[in-house]
């Protein structure tokens, strides 16, 4: 049976903090490059963010806006970073041939 690696919260704090502050005016962070800076684990990532902010260490935004939701973050009382960005492709159905009737 595998064992889930004990995560060491501190520095996981201490990277997020220093990634929200590296990212204000930009982009909020993504939960990839959140996992590439403190190496939590990919199902752990909002759950310790979540936690970061009940604990009122950050404050993190929503808006539910299609497609997925748009997030920015903050250290309690900073600069927010920007809005989460989105690349959405849209799909782009062929026209239709419209029939001549010849009356």
């Amino acid at each position: 049976m595998r064992k889930r690696r004990p995560i060491d919260t501190e520095r996981a704090t201490v990277a997020v903090l220093l990634l929200i502050t590296q990212q204000i005016g930009r982009p909020c962070p993504t939960r990839n490059q959140i996992i590439a800076q403190t190496g939590l684990p990919k199902r752990e990532v909002w759950r310790f963010m979540d936690g970061l902010h009940r604990k009122g260490v950050i404050e993190i935004e929503e808006r539910a806006i299609r497609p997925g939701n748009w997030r920015r973050m903050r250290l309690t009382g900073g600069k927010w970073t920007d809005w989460t960005t989105r690349r959405v492709k849209r799909r782009r159905y062929p026209l239709r041939r419209r029939e001549t009737t010849d009356d």
